[in-house]
């Protein structure tokens, strides 16, 4: 493996994303931290100032193709010309419409939050797989286990479809990639204390964050698509 691994953390400026993006600076790796307003992610800025040459913060806007398609055009001829991925974790999720029901919702609701929890993520690691390494390299997406339809008990029934879609996605991509012996995983963080998770949640920002990359270093080489989380445990399709 290359001497200066890699990592591409998108979805970086707080939560989990900025907790994945720490985990990788403990264990020697280099970061690409993406945010949408990065003059406003003032702790991913200040962790960058604080790892001199170890973290690049790049704009990203996952739901605006010009902004994609920009940011993956860097890798060719852009900031990040020449740069070659040893992990990408596409981490995006919005929690829809407060009433969370499939019977009162409009179409502008259902399309911004499978546009965000589905759509936009699989654009973004189809646009940038080719600068994932073949062999080693992992494509990784914070899924939910609310995304198991094996284990839905019911309730939260739009978030719970956004995240399946992604699944199902995230598989057809694996399809699309393994002749380059790439990973791709499904990951759930737990219930994570963020903005989305509430105080009351059971996982801190660290423990899931570390696990998370834990999971993803030990998945390296592997070649499949699994659904895992944060601690390893193989979550039921």
């Amino acid at each position: 493996m290359a001497e200066h691994r890699l990592a591409l953390v998108v979805g970086a400026n707080r939560g989990i994303g900025l907790g994945v993006v720490k985990a990788f600076l403990a264990r020697g790796w280099d970061v690409i931290a993406t945010a949408r307003k990065p003059a406003e992610a003032i702790a991913l800025n200040a962790l960058a100032s604080g790892s001199p040459g170890r973290v690049t913060v790049a704009a990203l806007e996952l739901n605006d193709p010009a902004s994609l398609d920009g940011f993956a055009a860097a890798f060719d001829n852009g900031a990040l010309a020449g740069k070659v991925l040893d992990i990408a974790l596409i981490n995006a999720g919005v929690a829809g419409p407060a009433h969370r029901s499939a019977s009162q919702a409009t179409e502008a609701e259902t399309g911004a939050l499978m546009m965000t929890n589905a759509i936009a993520p699989i654009r973004l690691a189809r646009a940038v797989a080719p600068r994932v390494r073949a062999g080693t390299g992992v494509i990784a997406f914070t899924s939910s286990v609310m995304g198991s339809v094996a284990l839905n008990p019911g309730g939260h029934e739009l978030y719970r479809a956004s995240k399946a879609a992604l699944n199902s996605l995230t598989r057809g991509l694996y399809a699309e990639v393994s002749g380059r012996k790439l990973t791709v995983l499904s990951l759930h963080p737990g219930w994570v204390r963020t903005d989305m998770g509430g105080p009351g949640a059971a996982v801190s920002v660290e423990d899931s964050a570390r696990g998370m990359v834990d999971v993803m270093l030990a998945q390296q080489g592997r070649h499949h698509h699994v659904y895992l989380d944060y601690q390893g445990k193989e979550i039921a399709w």
